[in-house]
């Protein structure tokens, strides 16, 4: 049984989760990391897909000045570019796109053409994959792997960022054999471990939500 004090440290953790934008050069350490992507280990999953293969969920770790760090921004500018491109031909015939695609577009039109890294040599970077199998259920599965590692990360007074702009590698085959999975069969979802460069570095606002009760 957990104890009310159990939920209040919960409460705690859950609401201290913030996205860190600017890290220092400090590399966690290997048992911090491991903690972290055990917790995304045991995150729910689709349980028929994950039959189909073993082992069916993998973890890359990548730590700061490691070359493979410029190989994977490049990957996903030159996959950005794509994306952008096939994006504006979509807009073209598809009213909702043109209207409610803003976000993704200037996303998309950002990593793409900034000159700046997409992530600039981080401190850690961890490359989460899931088996995407015949539910296609695997970007829920990375989803709750995420949330499971964000919140181990905060516990550890661990700083974290998602990049969300890998979950468009499935096809890439430079990314996906650089990996050693076979292309278009994984789900991809990434994010940056770390520490702050300093206490007052911005981070995004909490999300208004508005509970109704039917």
């Amino acid at each position: 049984m957990f104890t009310k004090e159990d939920n209040q440290i919960l409460d705690r953790i859950l609401n201290a989760r913030k996205t860190c934008r600017a890290f220092s050069g400090e590399i966690p350490t290997d048992e911090e990391i491991k903690e972290v992507i055990q917790a995304g280990c045991i995150a729910p999953f689709a349980s028929i897909d994950s039959k189909a293969v073993v082992p069916f969920r993998h973890f890359f770790v990548i730590k700061k000045d490691d070359p493979r760090l410029d190989l994977i921004d490049t990957l996903i500018r030159e996959q950005s570019k794509l994306d952008l491109e096939q994006r504006i031909k979509d807009e073209e015939t598809d009213t909702f796109l043109k209207e409610n695609g803003a976000g993704v577009h200037k996303l998309w039109q950002h990593v793409a053409e900034c000159g700046e890294s997409t992530f600039p040599n981080p401190p850690c970077f961890i490359i989460a994959a899931e088996w995407r199998g015949a539910r296609r259920a695997e970007r829920q599965s990375l989803a709750h792997m995420m949330q499971n590692m964000w919140i181990k990360a905060t516990a550890l007074n661990l700083d974290f960022q998602i990049i969300s702009v890998t979950e468009n590698m499935v096809d890439n085959q430079a990314f996906c054999d650089m990996l050693g999975l076979p292309t278009g069969k994984y789900g991809f979802l990434s994010c940056v471990l770390g520490h702050a460069q300093n206490e007052t570095t911005a981070q995004h606002p909490r999300a208004t939500t508005e509970i109704h009760w039917l």
